[in-house]
């Protein structure tokens, strides 16, 4: 019987767990044309986690990534990130994506592999919209150009509230719906007027989507999201924003995927290409509609005397980094603002310094999540004071007053009051050492700098002269790869074993593409994985040699371009890359 029960609880236990983190593996559902990219979506839902790991694409190319996106809320079951990739798709066949691992609560979990079907580029993918017939890029006869352009391409402004309170934030949100070949040019941002501006994502954060609108499936492209927050009551308008489009039809092509492009100055002095046989380009320009925006004013009953606008739900503390000092010596009070809302309008707490100390300007630091709205976080106030009395100073409570959305009333915290012990002794300034150190340093560098370059033109002078009096000699032909030794090749990483694990994990990058350059000559465009696998297959590189190759690819890029913490030890990562390389020299020199 307790046996049963045991077995029962772990099986709890782990559905429980199960139940609170799903992370999973999404990819598309249709197959996917040989040389066109996709999006592979790594979605973690449930609880907060860090150390993301990506796994390694290879054979997919990786275009762009990992964007990372905010969950969509609070609620159970939420999902609380996307980390999205932009993969290309190689030659046709079946595929399988790898999972990606996360570390949630201090265990270590990974997504599932998922299937990818990839098929020839010159098919489209059977059961999608663009093969069940001409796509939105083909030109009818006698269709209207301009009537085409407005149903399928425009520009839409959204808010999550058109009335609210000042110092309470509003999202707003422009999305560009297209499912049209063009190319757009913000030609005019919008001003928000009476607000105070957060930016949550821009153009530079590449969120793309898709949404059904009228029964149609469209790309849709966040331009820009920003949280408002009201300065002060009354009527204010979001003014538009303007674009310009460049959209391309063809009177040929039926079943072309149609592709978008935005940027900001993207028309700025370039000349227009000049357009495909069969093809034709139209411009067009959209704007959105001004919006206005209530501000009601906060209500004027019980508003505390020491309320300066700071709108939301916080908590206070206060404290002093150190109770003991010397007479004149300078010390911090940390006052900290915990909760969420207006963060970015409130202005420092009031002191009220005792006699015989001397405060000063408080330094104001943030940690805040942009993607919160309200922004949540905490904004701390350093306050620098020093003390020309001897004794003990009492600091009064510090006081902080906010209006709470939620009940619709203000509220005032209370810090506790603090004590400051100062002794007799006075502090006295120690004598700048460093800085003597510091410039005599300087003075034998500028030496050592000047004698180097005097050395420098003895040795160009000579060198002018000797070829002014010798005749060129012919360029010697180009020499085969020189074999660099093993050891030699991946002492950098050694000496770097100690140290950052970034700063490591690069040099070995840097070490194995200078191997392999030296090795085929590589520079330019085909400087790239796909291309260098390739090669080393032509030399007869064997199938595991190069997984292994993969591999260390893989740890290096995600010990240089993430801030995950990676399980592999780096002291075996380099004892294996150097018996790697000993086998390939046989292959390759």
């Amino acid at each position: 019987m307790k046996k049963t029960a045991a077995i029962f609880s772990l099986l709890l236990l782990t559905v429980t767990a199960c139940a609170q983190t799903l992370f999973r593996t999404l990819v598309p559902a249709e197959p996917v044309p040989a040389g066109e990219s996709f999006r592979v979506q790594y979605l973690l839902q449930g609880e907060a986690a860090k150390d993301f790991t990506p796994p390694d694409f290879y054979p997919f190319r990786l275009v762009a990534g990992p964007d990372i996106y905010p969950g969509a809320g609070d609620a159970p079951g939420s999902p609380s990130r996307n980390y999205v990739f932009t993969l290309l798709a190689p030659q046709p066949g079946h595929y399988f994506i790898p999972g990606a691992s996360i570390t949630v609560n201090g265990r270590m979990i990974r997504s599932a592999a998922a299937a990818i079907r990839v098929i020839s580029g010159d098919k489209e993918a059977p059961g999608s919209p663009e093969s069940a017939g001409a796509s939105e890029y083909y030109l009818r006869p006698g269709e209207n150009v301009q009537e085409k352009i407005r149903e399928n391409l425009f520009l839409k402004l959204t808010v999550d509230k058109r009335s609210c309170y000042a110092g309470e934030p509003v999202l707003a949100t422009f999305k560009l719906y297209s499912r049209l070949e063009s190319r757009s040019d913000i030609i005019k941002n919008p001003g928000f007027y009476g607000f105070t501006v957060h930016d949550i994502l821009g153009l530079a954060d590449n969120r793309l989507g898709t949404e059904r609108v009228n029964g149609k499936e469209f790309d849709v492209h966040t331009i820009r999201e920003v949280q408002l927050y009201p300065l002060q009551p009354g009527r204010f308008t979001i003014d538009p924003m303007e674009i310009r489009n460049k959209v391309e039809f063809s009177r040929i092509v039926q079943g072309r995927k149609t592709k978008q492009k935005i940027a900001e100055g993207l028309f700025n002095g370039a000349a227009d290409d000049i357009p495909a046989s069969g093809t034709e380009t139209v411009e067009s320009d959209m704007r959105t509609e001004p919006l206005t925006i209530d501000v009601r004013a906060l209500p004027e009953k019980n508003i505390p005397v020491d309320f300066s606008g700071a709108v939301g739900k916080f908590s206070l503390s206060a404290r002093l980094e150190r109770d003991s000092l010397a007479k004149n010596e300078e010390g911090f009070l940390v006052v900290t603002i915990t909760g969420k809302g207006n963060f970015i309008q409130l202005g420092a707490p009031q002191v009220d310094w005792p006699p015989g100390l001397e405060g000063f300007a408080a330094i104001v630091k943030d940690s805040l999540d942009k993607f919160k709205i309200p922004l949540q976080g905490e904004r701390q106030f350093r306050y620098g004071f020093v003390s020309t009395r001897p004794g003990t100073a009492w600091l009064p409570a510090i006081r902080f007053s906010f209006f709470d959305t939620d009940s619709n009333r203000y509220r005032t915290l209370t810090a506790s009051p603090l004590t400051l012990t100062v002794s007799e002794e006075e502090k006295r300034e120690r004598p700048a050492e460093g800085q003597q150190i510091s410039i005599t340093a300087l003075s034998e560098k500028k030496s050592r700098i000047a004698i180097l370059i005097v050395f420098l033109l003895v040795v160009l002078i000579l060198v002018y002269w000797g070829l002014k009096k010798k005749p060129a000699a012919p360029a010697p032909a180009p020499a085969n790869p020189e074999k660099q030794p093993v050891e030699e090749l991946f002492r950098g990483a050694g000496i770097l074993l100690p140290g950052e694990d970034g700063d490591f994990y690069q040099e070995l990058y840097r070490a194995a593409w200078s191997y392999f350059e030296s090795a085929f000559t590589l520079s330019g465009s085909k400087k790239n994985k796909d291309h260098l696998f390739t090669l080393l297959k032509g030399k007869g590189v064997e199938d595991q040699s190069l997984e292994e190759l993969a591999a260390l690819f893989s740890a290096c890029e995600a010990g240089m371009y993430t801030r995950a913490s990676l399980s592999a030890d780096k002291q075996q990562l380099l004892e294996q890359a150097k018996i790697l390389f000993g086998k390939m020299d046989e292959k390759l020199f």
